[in-house]
């Protein structure tokens, strides 16, 4: 499979940077939506009282182990709804399919031709002649075939009674866009994100405080919020690239819930969409938590037994003071191109890594991408996949 980066403009600027507006891909995806066994798309802003857009994707019959109810951000309810349903097609996308895939070792598949799995930070050892299933994917740095273990590509991965897992299957990397460029670089910011949080977290550390002062749609989240009680705490964090990411936290006084203690983050050339990303992930994850959809027992008894102000204290780097920085003093290096985001992209996740690997899974007309990039953190999202020259 060869992935060629075509010149691409953007087309819609208002809170996100994409090729089609909201309206044209919400005509284009509607149909989709009974072939990949969405039963009802839900507007779910009401459960909240801040009015910040939150729709809901459910998915019945959805794979075993992967998420049924899908949800969607916004500043605008179109585009609530639209990321709900693009959340809903990414995730039917990463299921396999009865997808091709060599089963070999990494010595029997050639040291130049895949990528070594213990660059994917492996919780555990992988044995010697262990054997594993692979998946080709394109690497855009090196403009070449390369093959990554399939572990890494589908969610949740099933390995047929063939193999041993290399570790828990997520959704990292995974991207959708109206055109394969768009899908592709949300794919890279993605992981870039990922990577971002991982290591704020292993420092116990998030950079330097945000402050949005100027009018922009940021900015009228984050009054929405303030509105209604809320604070919301923005940081800037120190990344591995250049690439900006931006953490919210809320403190959500009123309720004094604990499950309201929650956070969004976001990776965008743009700075100040980055912002607008990580809040709006704010209000999807107290719509969320309030409609029930994404629930877990175990969490819910930690919440129940921790209560408000143990669970402040134990992330109280999220409330932290810290130096502050203005937005508007944080480098924008978006352009009006997609292909020229994925350049600029490149070239800062170039100096921490070989390969960027492109794996096409678009099962309709949406392209959908996986983007595994060796060597960039995840034990964010997973506990166990870190590196040994770090401490724990």
């Amino acid at each position: 499979m060869k992935c060629t980066i075509r010149q691409v403009k953007k087309q819609y600027f208002d809170g996100t940077h994409r090729y089609k507006s909201p309206e044209e891909t919400h005509a284009d995806i509607a149909p989709l939506m009974d072939r990949i066994g969405v039963t009802e798309v839900v507007d779910i802003t009401h459960l909240d009282r801040l009015g910040i857009p939150v729709f809901s994707a459910v998915r019945p019959k959805a794979a075993p182990g992967a998420a049924r109810v899908h949800a969607g951000k916004g500043k605008e309810p179109i585009h609530a709804e639209v990321s709900a349903m693009m959340e809903a097609l990414e995730r039917y996308s990463s299921e396999y399919h009865g997808d091709p895939m060599e089963y070999s070792t990494y010595e029997e598949l050639g040291i130049h031709r895949a990528v070594d799995p213990e660059d994917l930070l492996l919780p555990r050892r992988i044995g010697q002649d262990e054997k594993i299933h692979w998946t080709p994917s394109w690497d855009i740095l090196s403009d070449e075939e390369v093959f990554v273990p399939s572990n890494a590509v589908f969610h949740p991965y099933d390995s047929l009674g063939m193999a041993m897992p290399l570790f828990r299957s997520d959704t990292n990397g995974l991207a959708s866009g109206n055109v394969m460029e768009e899908a592709i670089l949300h794919g890279i910011l993605e992981v870039i994100e990922r990577a971002d949080l991982s290591l704020a977290e292993e420092k116990r550390s998030l950079g330097r405080r945000l402050t949005i002062e100027h009018d922009c749609p940021a900015r009228e989240v984050i009054d929405r919020f303030e509105e209604n009680g809320v604070s919301i705490h923005l940081w800037l964090l120190e990344g591995k690239t250049g690439i900006p990411t931006v953490a919210a936290a809320a403190d959500d006084t009123v309720t004094r819930d604990p499950g309201m203690l929650v956070i969004g983050s976001g990776t965008h050339t743009c700075p100040e969409i980055a912002a607008l990303r990580a809040i709006t992930e704010v209000a999807q994850s107290r719509g969320s938590y309030l409609q029930g959809g994404r629930s877990d027992p175990q969490r819910e008894e930690f919440l129940r037994r921790a209560g408000y102000d143990r669970l402040k204290r134990i992330n109280r780097m999220w409330f932290a003071d810290a130096d502050a920085i203005e937005i508007t003093d944080v480098p924008d290096i978006s352009t009006q191109y997609f292909d020229e985001d994925i350049r600029r992209t490149l070239a800062e996740v170039g100096a921490h890594t070989d390969r960027v690997c492109v794996c096409d899974l678009s099962r309709t007309a949406v392209p959908v991408v996986r983007i595994v990039i060796p060597g960039f953190e995840v034990s964010y999202m997973d506990k166990d996949r870190r590196r040994t020259d770090r401490p724990a």
